[in-house]
C-alpha cells in the first residue's frame, strides 16, 4: 500500500513537470516576420515578493508557472519594489544563419536580459538601464537554443502590464521608428512646456530682483523646480542620457518640493501670516507633512531602498499631504477677496486637476483613444501633470498683468492725488507768497518810516541842541554885562577866558551826537564856575566820579547834565540867603548804565514855585524843556529807556532841605 501511494505522488510530480516543461521557440534561420510574434504561451513567469532584487543564481532555482495567467494582469500590488521574472528558450535549427530577434514586454521602467549560460549576475544597479526599455537584442547562433531570462522592475503604483513577443530587427526597427513619430507631437509638446517654465521662471527671477517680494521668490523656486522636473520626465520618456542615475522610489520628492513653495506663494500673495495667523497656523501644519515625505523620499533615494514595505503608504498616505495643502488653499482662495483671487483660483485648481486627479488616474487606469499620437499623450501620466504646471503659468501670467493693471491705475490715482495735492500746495504757497509779499512791503513802508522818523529826530536833535546854545550864551553874557557893569574889569576877563573855554566845548560838542564823560564833565565844570563867579561864592559845587567808570570810553549826549545844575542854582539855591552847594555823583549800577545824581540843598521845589508865581519876569527854563524833549528824542532814536526821577529832600522836621534829581543814562 505504502508503494502504490509513493508511486502515484512521483506520478503526480512527473505529469506537473512534463506540464510545465518549456518547449522552446524554433526558427530554421533568420525568419522574414511583419508583425511581431507572441509567445507568451512558451513563456514561464515568476513574481518575486521578497520586496528586494535577488540574484540571478537564485531566480535560476525557482519555480516558474505559466505565463498566461498573467498576461495583461493589472492591479495594485502589496509592495513597493515590484520585481517579475520571465522565462523563454529560442531554438536556431538553420545551419547557416545567426538568428537575431528582438524580446518585447512593453514598456516597464527597468528591464534586464540573462543567458542561461551567465555563471552569475551582479546585483541590480540603476547603471544597467538599457536604452530602450522596451526591446532586447537575441542572438542565437545556428543549431544552438539558448534559454533566456528577464528580470523586469516596477515601482510602488501599480503592476504594469506585459506580455512577450518576438520580432525581427528590421520590423522592430520599423515599429520603433513609428512610435516615434507618435511620440514626436508628445516631444514638442512636453519641451514646449519646458521652454514655458523656462521663461517662466527667469520672468519671475527678474522680477523677484527688481522688486524683493517675497511671494515672487517662492514661486521663482516652485517654477524652476518644476522646470527640473519635468526636465529629468523627458529625459527618462525619451531617453536623451541628459543625467546618469534616475530617482529611486515613488519619485515624488520635486514634485512635492514643487507643490511647498507653491503654496508659500499663494500664502504670501495673499498676506495670510499678517491677515490672519489662525489659517497661517493650518498651512504651516499641512506644509510640515508635507515636508516629511520629502525627507522620507530623499531618504530612500540616498539608502537607495524603500523604508516601508507596504504599499499603502506609497499608494495612499504619500500623497494626502500635496492634496491636503491644495484643497486648503483652494479653500483660502474661495473665502479671500482679493482682485487677483480668480486668478490664482483657476491656476490652483487646473493644477490639482491634471497634476493630481489626472495624473494619478493615468496611472492607475488606461485612457482609451483612437489616435495613437493622442494615446501616447493620455496614457503617459506625467503629461497631465505638464498640462497642469502649464495652465497654472498661464493663469499666474494673467495674474501678473492684471496685478501690472491694478498697479498702474493705483499709480494713476495717485498722480492724481499728487497733482491735486500739488495744486493745493501750489495755491497754499501762492497765497504765503502774497501774504510774504505784503508784509515785505509792509515791513519795507515800516521801514521807510523808521528812516524817516529817525531822521527826523536828528533833525530835531540838532536843531534843540541850536536852540540850548544860544540860551546859554544869553545867560553867560548877562553876567559879563553884569561885571561891565560894576567896573570889575579883573573878573570880567577872568569871566570872559571861561566863557570862551566853554564856547569852544559847547561848539564842539553840539556837533556830535554823543560825547565821553569826561568831556561832557569838562563842559558842566566851566558852567559852574561861571555861575559860582556870577553869585559872588555863594555856589559851591562837588564832581564825584565812582573809580570803576571809564570817562574817556563811555559816551553820552552832550549837554545832557548842565541844564539840571543850571535849574538847581537858579531855582534851589539863588534864592537861598547864604548860598549851597551842587553835588553830582557819578556811578555805573551794572554793566550798562549810568547813574547820575544831582543834589543840591537848596530851598526846594515847593518854595521855588512860590516865588516863580511872585516874579515879576515869569522865567521859562528853556534848558529843562529842551533837555525832557531831547530825552525823548534820544529813546526813540537809540532805543534807549534813559529815566529821570526828581525827589525832594527834607530834614527829621519835615522841611524842605533841597532837590534830587536822578538820571538813569544806558551806555
Amino acid at each position: 500500500m505504502l508503494k502504490v501511494t509513493f508511486g502515484f505522488i512521483l506520478l503526480i510530480i512527473l505529469i506537473g513537470r512534463f506540464c510545465t516543461a518549456q518547449q522552446p521557440i524554433v526558427f530554421g534561420g533568420q525568419p522574414d516576420l511583419k508583425n511581431p510574434i507572441n509567445i507568451a504561451a512558451q513563456t514561464l513567469f515568476y513574481d518575486d515578493i521578497s520586496g528586494d532584487t535577488l540574484a540571478f543564481v537564485t531566480i535560476k532555482k525557482k519555480h516558474f508557472t505559466a505565463l498566461t495567467a498573467r498576461l495583461m494582469q493589472v492591479g495594485s500590488v502589496a509592495h513597493p519594489l515590484i520585481v517579475n521574472w520571465l522565462k523563454f528558450r529560442v531554438q536556431n535549427t538553420g545551419i547557416k544563419d545567426t538568428l537575431k530577434l528582438v524580446f518585447l514586454c512593453n514598456t516597464q521602467v527597468f528591464i534586464q536580459l540573462y543567458s542561461d549560460d551567465q555563471a552569475n549576475s551582479k546585483p541590480f544597479s540603476f547603471e544597467e538601464i538599457n536604452s530602450d526599455p522596451t526591446g532586447m537584442l537575441l542572438t542565437i547562433p545556428p543549431v544552438k537554443t539558448n534559454t533566456y531570462y528577464v528580470r523586469i522592475i516596477n515601482f510602488v503604483h501599480k503592476l504594469q502590464p506585459f506580455n512577450a513577443e518576438l520580432v525581427t530587427p528590421i520590423t522592430y526597427l520599423q515599429n520603433y521608428r513609428r512610435n516615434n513619430v507618435n511620440q514626436a507631437s508628445l516631444f514638442m509638446l512636453m519641451c514646449a512646456a519646458l521652454g514655458c517654465l523656462f521663461f517662466m521662471g527667469i520672468y519671475a527671477g527678474y522680477s523677484l530682483l527688481l522688486t524683493g517680494d517675497r511671494a515672487l521668490a517662492c514661486y521663482t523656486v516652485y517654477v524652476f523646480v518644476a522646470f527640473y522636473a519635468w526636465l529629468t520626465t523627458i529625459n527618462t520618456r525619451f531617453s536623451l542620457g541628459l543625467f546618469g542615475r534616475p530617482s529611486w522610489g515613488a519619485g515624488l520628492p520635486l514634485t512635492s518640493v514643487a507643490i511647498f513653495f507653491y503654496a508659500l506663494f499663494i500664502v504670501y500673495i495673499l498676506a495670510i501670516p499678517k491677515n490672519s495667523p489662525k489659517k497661517w497656523r493650518v498651512v504651516q501644519l499641512l506644509l510640515a507633512f508635507g515636508l516629511v515625505g520629502i525627507m522620507i523620499d530623499l531618504i530612500e533615494n540616498y539608502l537607495g531602498r524603500f523604508l516601508f514595505s507596504n504599499n499603502i503608504y506609497y499608494r495612499y498616505i504619500l500623497n494626502i499631504p500635496n492634496i491636503a495643502i491644495n484643497l486648503y488653499l483652494i479653500y483660502l482662495l474661495i473665502i479671500d477677496k482679493s482682485a487677483l483671487r480668480k486668478y490664482l483660483l483657476a491656476g490652483l485648481l487646473s493644477l490639482f486637476f491634471f497634476a493630481i486627479v489626472m495624473n494619478n488616474a493615468a496611472y492607475y487606469m488606461s485612457i482609451h483613444v483612437n489616435s495613437p499620437k493622442l494615446k501616447t499623450f493620455t496614457n503617459f501620466p506625467p503629461s497631465w501633470a505638464m498640462l497642469g504646471v502649464v495652465a497654472e503659468a498661464i493663469c499666474f501670467a494673467l495674474a501678473l498683468v492684471y496685478r501690472g493693471k491694478l498697479s498702474q491705475d493705483e499709480k494713476k490715482q495717485l498722480l492724481a492725488n499728487y497733482a491735486e495735492q500739488l495744486e493745493q500746495e501750489l495755491n497754499k504757497r501762492s497765497l504765503a507768497l502774497q501774504e510774504q509779499a505784503h508784509l515785505l512791503e509792509s515791513q519795507k513802508l515800516r521801514q521807510m518810516e523808521v528812516v524817516f522818523e529817525k531822521k527826523l529826530a536828528e533833525t530835531e536833535m540838532a536843531a534843540l541842541r541850536a536852540q540850548m546854545n544860544p540860551h546859554f550864551i544869553f545867560n553867560c553874557l548877562n553876567s559879563i554885562k553884569l561885571y561891565t557893569m560894576e567896573n570889575d574889569s579883573e573878573t570880567a576877563s577872568a569871566y570872559l577866558t571861561t566863557f570862551s573855554r566853554l564856547i569852544r566845548l559847547v561848539l564842539e560838542n553840539s556837533r556830535s551826537e554823543k560825547v565821553t564823560v569826561a568831556n561832557e564833565l569838562e563842559t558842566l565844570r566851566l558852567y559852574i564856575e561861571l555861575e559860582v563867579m556870577r553869585f559872588k561864592n555863594k555856589v559851591n559845587y562837588k564832581i564825584n566820579v565812582a573809580e570803576n567808570i571809564d570817562t574817556s570810553y563811555i559816551e553820552i549826549p552832550p549837554l545832557l547834565l548842565q541844564p539840571y545844575v543850571e535849574n538847581a542854582i537858579w531855582h534851589g539855591l539863588m534864592h537861598k540867603e547864604l548860598g549851597g552847594t551842587v553835588t553830582v555823583n557819578l556811578s555805573q549800577s551794572g554793566e550798562h548804565l549810568l547813574v547820575v545824581e544831582i543834589i543840591d540843598d537848596g530851598i526846594g521845589r515847593e518854595i521855588a514855585t512860590h516865588y516863580k508865581s511872585k516874579s515879576i519876569i515869569k522865567h521859562k527854563s528853556f534848558g529843562l524843556k529842551m533837555t525832557a524833549e531831547r530825552i525823548q528824542i534820544i529813546n526813540q532814536l537809540y532805543d534807549m529807556q534813559t529815566e529821570i526821577v526828581v525827589a525832594d529832600l527834607r530834614d527829621d522836621d519835615g522841611k524842605a532841605r533841597g532837590t534830587k534829581i536822578t538820571i538813569n543814562v544806558p551806555i
